[in-house]
């Protein structure tokens, strides 16, 4: 029986836990704090970066915008779901006691499934518009 050498993570290199939001791995040593209907909220005691960079390998297309404390991504696809659509932000973790040294908030941003067979037209009306975009009954605004 042949020996292995033990595998070995690269400097830096999260692993991906078994939690999920919105088919976004999440890091395994990630909590979610809270969970919502479109977001949902995670702390991690990694480093804002080390995140960062895990999150990135795990999504496709979008627009990516990084910072010295926090890296938007908007409009990305995770890799693991690609009907969703995802706005994530991770950032530095603000004063905590819990250990967390960064945050990730994700947002499912993906748009609603369209009646199919709808011209435009009704399209907008259904949406309480007229097709040039205006309002149709401005006495019923919420």
């Amino acid at each position: 029986m042949e020996n292995k050498p033990p595998d070995r993570l690269a400097p830096n290199e999260v692993v991906e836990g078994k939690e999920r939001a919105f088919g976004l791995p999440l890091p395994q040593a990630a909590r979610i704090k809270a969970r919502f209907e479109k977001s949902v909220h995670v702390v991690s005691p990694l480093p804002m970066e080390d995140v960062a960079n895990f999150v990135r390998s795990r999504v496709k297309d979008g627009t990516i915008t990084p910072g010295t404390g926090s890296t938007e991504l908007t409009n990305v696809v995770p890799l693991a779901d690609p009907q969703k659509r995802l706005t994530i932000e991770v950032r530095i973790a603000g004063r905590s006691s819990d250990g967390a040294r960064s945050e990730i908030i994700i947002r499912d941003t993906t748009p609603p499934p369209t009646a199919p067979g709808l011209t435009d037209e009704e399209r907008w009306k259904k949406a309480g518009f007229t097709p040039d975009g205006r309002i149709a009954d401005p006495q019923h605004l919420q």
